[in-house]
């Protein structure tokens, strides 16, 4: 099996990232006549292969992850004419389309899910189980405040806040209380993860460290306004006919997606393909539990 070491790490095309329902986006995508698309959150390559395998003239891909980037560089080194990657958040789309001279293109694709590697690698914070940094940030050299550094500086109730509305936990407030009180004892991952343990007890415990740990990193990443400008960017360059496919994982980020649909369709100038969210299949959900919560919406241009 292909391998790629990165970092002193090395990964093969399982335990890196596998990319959720290819075969659907590269569908409703359609690059079959060629033309330009974007994957703005390139990960694992899943998407960007499907969509050069099966005929795009050419895909742009952005990721705030180096080491995804060197990934795909290496495993997909044999598209290197068809293919240009970018450290860049999709936030930064128009930028980035406007230094490749690209005005307009036939689709794109966002997978709003993490990558695997990026929840397997301690060092990176994301993941409540083992220890490592509270760090999250998806581009470590940023300059973007740590989880550590929002639990060390804020104060409990912008803390609540965060924990309410980044991770929808019906007990942000005695949490922020805790997190504030206990905030020079938590240094790593597990400790946050033992004092969620404390409030949450063992059966409550996986879900609110579920919903705390994505609230952290929606703040430190500002994910949710960044999802929005990266958005409207893509449909600003989208051709008449072509499509926006869009994966989400959980409410939030769904439901901005959902508006944003639907306010494009309202304008006349978009409709919408997918008018409820694909799921995906019973078969890919047990070869890829991560598949569970994605929902798939498209949009096209008229």
């Amino acid at each position: 099996m292909e391998t790629t070491r990165e970092a002193g790490k090395e990964y093969d095309g399982n335990t890196f990232h596998r990319s959720v329902m290819c075969g659907e986006v590269v569908e409703f995508l359609d690059p079959s006549k060629g033309g330009v698309y974007v994957d703005a959150t390139a990960g694992g390559g899943g998407h960007t292969k499907g969509l050069l395998d099966a005929g795009a003239t050419r895909v742009i891909a952005l990721d705030m992850d180096g080491e995804a980037l060197a990934y795909i560089g290496h495993n997909l080194a044999c598209f290197a004419e068809r293919l240009s990657l970018h450290f860049n958040n999709f936030r930064d789309l128009d930028e980035v389309l406007s230094d490749q001279g690209v005005k307009e293109v036939d689709g794109a694709v966002f997978d709003l899910g993490l990558s695997w590697h990026q929840v397997r690698s301690p060092d990176r914070g994301f993941s409540y189980q083992g220890e490592g940094p509270l760090d999250m940030r998806f581009d470590s050299e940023s300059n973007a405040r740590t989880a550590l550094e929002i639990i060390r500086s804020e104060p409990a109730p912008k803390i609540a806040r965060i924990l309410s509305e980044y991770g929808e936990e019906r007990r942000a407030h005695p949490i922020a209380r805790e997190i504030a009180a206990n905030r020079s004892k938590i240094k790593t991952t597990a400790d946050l993860a033992e004092l969620l343990r404390r409030i949450a007890g063992p059966k409550g415990f996986r879900k609110t460290a579920m919903r705390v740990f994505q609230a952290l990193r929606i703040a430190v990443n500002d994910e949710l306004d960044n999802l929005k400008q990266g958005l409207e960017a893509a449909c600003a360059h989208l051709k008449p006919k072509g499509r926006l496919a869009v994966l989400s994982y959980h409410s939030l980020e769904d439901r901005i997606v959902k508006r944003k649909f639907a306010a494009k369709e309202e304008s006349g100038s978009f409709s919408r393909v997918t008018r409820k969210p694909l799921r995906a299949t019973g078969d890919e959900i047990k070869r890829n539990p991560a598949a569970r919560s994605a929902k798939l919406r498209v949009l096209e241009r008229a």
